[in-house]
């Protein structure tokens, strides 16, 4: 049997990294766009899973960046199957009145353009049977108090996989992951006096992940996955 493809965005972040150990352990191979070098939790997976992880350099915020790891994707593997968009990034602690204009546009491009950037260019080269999987946020459907920018830019991802599930009926599938607190240095280092063992572990998250790539979730599209755990 061939084997699947995965583009994995963030792949190399605390989340992503997960992600793209979870689809390498399930005989998956992966490509992962970086900003700079892939880091030292990259490059140990690329020595475990030699020749079935490849990583290159792309901005996924401009408009021709998703295109060029989607064509480097393909070029690499000679297929694209399922692409994972972990990159984004978050703001808070501010009231809607105290957020700047330049923290809001921010948001909306880190968590909704780059997905909708990566989803035009991937959906064309996929195939029946193709899949998305965003990741939101549990801000984008409750607790959204401080960090309103963050949290209309992740409910309104979901609304563009929702879009995506409609367009393509029988297609490409669409779906989102909603984390809670994912389980991280950095978010143990933000909130040292927290209860970590209610967050969730990116390991769990990323099964999740997988399960909405693979085929055994053909029926499933259009779906919002709470993956929050205990938290």
């Amino acid at each position: 049997m061939t084997e699947r493809v995965a583009l994995v965005t963030g792949g190399a972040g605390n989340l992503g990294l997960a992600v793209t150990a979870a689809f390498l352990d399930a005989g998956w191979r992966v490509a992962v766009p970086v900003h700079g070098g892939p880091g030292d939790g990259l490059a140990e997976l690329a020595s475990r899973h030699e020749g079935r992880v490849t990583w290159f350099a792309a901005d996924l915020s401009a408009e021709d960046g998703a295109e060029q790891a989607v064509a480097r994707t393909v070029d690499w593997a000679g297929r694209i199957d399922a692409a994972v968009h972990t990159m984004g990034g978050y703001a808070g602690g501010q009231s809607i009145p105290e957020t700047p204009v330049e923290v809001w546009d921010r948001m909306m491009s880190m968590n909704l353009r780059s997905s909708f950037l990566l989803a035009r260019a991937a959906i064309p080269r996929m195939g029946e049977g193709g899949a998305l999987v965003f990741v939101a946020s549990r801000a984008a459907v409750s607790g959204r108090k401080g960090h309103a920018a963050y949290a209309v830019s992740k409910a309104a991802l979901l609304t563009l996989t929702e879009a995506i599930a409609e367009e393509n009926r029988g297609g490409v599938r669409a779906n989102a992951v909603l984390p809670g607190t994912i389980d991280t240095p950095a978010n143990r280092a933000a909130m040292p006096g927290a209860d970590y063992s209610r967050w969730t572990p990116p390991e769990e998250i990323a099964r999740v992940v997988l399960f909405l790539a693979s085929p055994e979730s053909a029926p499933v599209s259009g779906a919002a996955v709470p993956v929050y755990g205990q938290s």
